[in-house]
């Protein structure tokens, strides 16, 4: 094998290995952004979660309140209703 034949079998394999190392950056890359990407997403829906959770935590609240006040609400009523009764009842005698 000449001198030349030799130079040029080594420019061959050192280009191949220069287009291996050109496509490992490449995926390389590829699989960073696809990386960042997820964990943007997994921001987002950790942001979300927590969103909804505050909001889960407030209509618990809300809906305890509520319950509270039908409670309340259920007692006057009821308290209405003896005192109409009682009124009623005297008004009959």
């Amino acid at each position: 094998m000449t001198t030349q034949a030799k130079m040029d079998a080594a420019v061959r394999r050192f280009e191949a290995a220069l287009e291996q190392v050109e496509a490992s950056f490449a995926r390389l890359a590829a699989e960073r952004a696809k990386e960042m990407e997820l964990r943007r997403e997994n921001e987002a829906l950790k942001a979300d979660t927590d969103r909804l959770r505050q909001e889960l935590e407030n209509l618990r609240q809300r809906a305890k309140e509520l319950t509270d006040l039908n409670r309340q609400a259920m007692l006057r009523i009821d308290k209405a209703m003896k005192r109409i009764r009682a009124v009623l009842g005297e008004k009959d005698q």
